[in-house]
């Protein structure tokens, strides 16, 4: 599993590092991810075209992965923890 990460988030990709996930920075990493972390922005998308294209990119490679698409995951005031287990579960929080 790849995870992308945004930038000022050196802390989480550390943390995920050192449980066994490869961890990169989006804008050093030009291939598919599997989930994309990063702090709450409400335009994020549209400030930063560049991102919207590389993972738009990592979706369209990525057609036959047994994940269709990428997660994306709001680090903000979450513990490395509950973003494993986003991770893990795929979802944000459980069904039942």
């Amino acid at each position: 599993m790849i995870i992308g990460i945004q930038r000022g988030l050196e802390g989480i990709k550390e943390k995920l590092e050192e449980r066994g996930y490869k961890v990169v920075y989006e804008d050093e990493y030009n291939y598919p991810v599997d989930a994309y972390i990063y702090i709450d922005h409400p335009n994020w998308m549209e400030e930063n075209n560049s991102i919207g294209v590389v993972l738009t990119s990592s979706v369209q490679k990525r057609a036959k992965h047994k994940h269709n698409g990428i997660l994306f995951i709001n680090g903000k005031n979450k513990s490395i923890d509950e973003i494993e287990q986003i991770i893990n579960n795929r979802v944000y929080s459980p069904l039942f």
